[in-house]
C-alpha cells in the first residue's frame, strides 16, 4: 500500500468514527470561522463542495451563503473526461447522488458556471498538511481543476482538527491550499521559498 492512501485510510476512520453531534458542531465552529475570513466576505461566487459520509458538513454553509446573496456553485463529476464541470445552485434540495455516493446538482434548475468567475473555491480532503497539501479521494479531480483557476482566486480546505497531519507525501502534479480552516484554528501556508 502507498504511503498516500495508507494515510488516506487512517485518516478516513478517524474521521468517520466522529459521532453526528460532535460533527455538527465542529462544522459550526468551521462554518463561523470560514464565514470570518476576508476571503469568504468579500468573494461573491463560491464554489463548495457537497459533503458525503464522513466529511465536514457543508449544506447548512451553502445555504447561509445563498441567503446572503452569494452565489453557490457545485461540481459534477465528469467521469469520462476526469474534470469537474461546475453549475450555479439555487436550491439544493435538487441534489441527487451520483454513482459515487455525492450529491451532485441536476442539469435542469441549474445554470453552467464559468471557473473565471469564481472568487473562493472551499476545498474537500481527506487530509492536510500545514503547508496546504492534501489528500483527496484519488481521482484527481480538484487537483486538475484547481490548475485552471487564476492565482487570485482563493483556496480554502475546511477539515476537523483531526484530519491535520505533519507532513503529506507530495507528487509534481499536487496544487495545496492556501488556507485550511478546522474547528480550532485558521492555518495560513508558509510561503515556500525555492
Amino acid at each position: 500500500m502507498s504511503p498516500k492512501r495508507a494515510l488516506r485510510q487512517v485518516v478516513r476512520e478517524k474521521r468517520d468514527a466522529l459521532a453526528e453531534s460532535e460533527r455538527r458542531e465542529r462544522a459550526r465552529q468551521i462554518k463561523e470561522r470560514l464565514f470570518s475570513l476576508p476571503e469568504f466576505k468579500n468573494a461573491h461566487a463560491i464554489l463548495f463542495y457537497a459533503a458525503f459520509g464522513g466529511e465536514v458538513p457543508t449544506y447548512e454553509m451553502m445555504e447561509e451563503s445563498l441567503e446572503m446573496g452569494k452565489r453557490v456553485i457545485l461540481p459534477i463529476t465528469d467521469t469520462e473526461t476526469k474534470h469537474l464541470v461546475l453549475r450555479e445552485v439555487r436550491d439544493l434540495n435538487n441534489l441527487k447522488k451520483n454513482k459515487y455516493g455525492i450529491p451532485e446538482p441536476g442539469l435542469e434548475n441549474t445554470l453552467r458556471y464559468e471557473p473565471g468567475l469564481i472568487n473562493l473555491v472551499i476545498v474537500p480532503g481527506v487530509a492536510f498538511d500545514p503547508y496546504g497539501h492534501r489528500i483527496g479521494y484519488g481521482g484527481g479531480y480538484y487537483d486538475r481543476f484547481l490548475r485552471k483557476l487564476k492565482p487570485s482566486v482563493s483556496k480554502i480546505g475546511i477539515a476537523f482538527d483531526i484530519q491535520i497531519v505533519p507532513e503529506i507525501p507530495k507528487e509534481e502534479y499536487d496544487l495545496p491550499v492556501d488556507e485550511i480552516v478546522t474547528e480550532s484554528r485558521v492555518i495560513t501556508k508558509p510561503i515556500q521559498t525555492i
